[in-house]
């Protein structure tokens, strides 16, 4: 697969192999209802978006919907991002609440630009120095995003320790750790720190705790492979270590509000 992928709709959005990118999409007319995260969100004209596409289970257009979308590979936007403390939290907040709302038709004219440059760049596979063109235009789409996000809620930045610590501590989520640990005590100890402080760390960056975001990447795990019906109940249960189909069916409750019999019929 490729690094970074251009569509004009929504179409792929929920392919299997999907799911290893991040999807920023600027809505140029129409609207579209996305249901991410157990919640629904709008996307309307001139808004942008920004979802782990894994976690989307259904998109639903109005027949006008006219889009850009771009769908980076986390590792290559991992390696795009820059280097700064607001970064992660932002990141986050995106997590909660995908939807950037432009405030203005300046952001509105950039952020068509920056999606329409972006395209050019993605088609001209001659360009010598391809991969860091693409690079620099991953930075550029995420720098101007991320400000447009700043301008429209109030964050307090954390320092840049915390961010280091918080950073690698959602990168080993991405990596799904959590199928093999999902206590906070041994997140901590792999980044050095106490399992208070990095709760203490989680809930100042992003508003939640070190144990919601560690839960709500395994639910979200578990939902998708409930729904792809390769695997039974008790493999999964197995693939996370579960110490028993019977807890792995409480947890599927808690965190998804239906047992997997029942999500699978979904």
């Amino acid at each position: 697969m490729e690094n970074v992928i251009l569509e004009h709709n929504l179409d792929n959005i929920t392919l299997p192999e999907r799911a290893k990118y991040r999807e920023f999409i600027f809505c140029k007319a129409g609207s579209c209802m996305i249901t991410c995260n157990g919640k629904e969100f709008l996307i309307g004209r001139n808004c942008c978006a920004v979802i782990i596409t894994r976690f989307i289970r259904s998109v639903k257009p109005s027949p006008d919907f006219d889009c850009d979308v771009i769908y980076i590979d986390f590792n290559f936007l991992r390696q795009s991002e820059p280097n700064n403390p607001f970064i992660i939290q932002a990141t986050l907040m995106l997590s909660s609440d995908p939807i950037i709302r432009l405030s203005d038709p300046k952001e509105e004219e950039l952020c068509r630009e920056l999606f329409k440059n972006f395209g050019l760049r993605i088609d001209d596979k001659r360009h010598k120095f391809y991969d860091e063109i693409l690079r620099t235009s991953a930075r550029m789409l995420a720098l101007d995003l991320f400000d447009m996000l700043a301008r429209t809620r109030t964050v307090e930045s954390p320092s840049a320790g915390t961010t280091d610590i918080m950073t690698r501590f959602i990168n080993m989520l991405q990596d799904k750790e959590y199928r093999d640990n999902r206590e906070v005590a041994y997140y901590a100890d792999k980044l050095g720190v106490v399992p208070k402080y990095l709760s203490e760390i989680s809930n100042k960056t992003s508003g939640f705790s070190a144990s919601y975001w560690i839960n709500r990447f395994t639910a979200f795990d578990i939902n998708q492979l409930l729904h792809e019906n390769r695997l039974s109940s008790n493999d999964i249960a197995e693939l996370f270590h579960f110490s028993s189909t019977s807890y792995f069916n409480r947890y599927v409750k808690r965190y998804l509000g239906a047992y997997p019999s029942e999500l699978r019929g979904q």
